[in-house]
């Protein structure tokens, strides 16, 4: 059966960073290992189980700390193009998926600037039901973790 046009959507922002670019993309590869550290409130574990988590067709669980609405989810890097500094992802599993959204598709692009970069993020989506709201704070969680990737980068770099 095919999703109305109600069910699908697509959500997106533009963040100004203050790291550089290369720097910045760097991180953004390697979040397997530096979201639990940088979010330890957030990310209890994030376990790459197919491949190195860096390249298409790796997986990984993401394991959210107690207290958090979302347990778990299952994310497929499906592109990485580290000359055009973007990067897309399906989640296929876990909490997010079935009861929320029968698709949810996040997509990454590391943008340079003469000073700093900007990155844009979105994801595509449709809901699982009408009932299902829009992913605004998912969103502005993104937002927020942008920026604290950032923090992050400048002082470790």
């Amino acid at each position: 059966m095919a999703a109305s046009a109600e069910l699908k959507g697509r959500l997106e922002t533009v963040e100004e960073i203050k790291s550089p670019a290369d720097k910045y993309w760097a991180a953004c590869k390697d979040i397997t290992n530096l979201m639990p550290v940088i979010y330890p409130g957030v990310f209890k574990s994030i376990e790459d189980i197919v491949g190195d988590g860096k390249s298409p067709g790796s997986t990984r669980i993401v394991q959210y700390a107690e207290g958090n609405p979302i347990g778990s989810m299952t994310e497929r890097i499906d592109s990485v193009d580290d000359e055009k500094m973007t990067a897309a992802y399906s989640v296929i599993g876990g909490d997010l998926i079935g009861a929320f959204y029968t698709k949810y598709q996040p997509t990454v692009q590391i943008i340079p600037k003469e000073k700093g970069c900007l990155v844009k993020w979105a994801v595509d989506y449709e809901k699982a039901d009408e009932d299902v709201p829009d992913p605004q704070a998912v969103l502005e969680f993104i937002i927020g973790a942008l920026h604290t990737l950032d923090d992050y980068v400048l002082k470790n770099n």
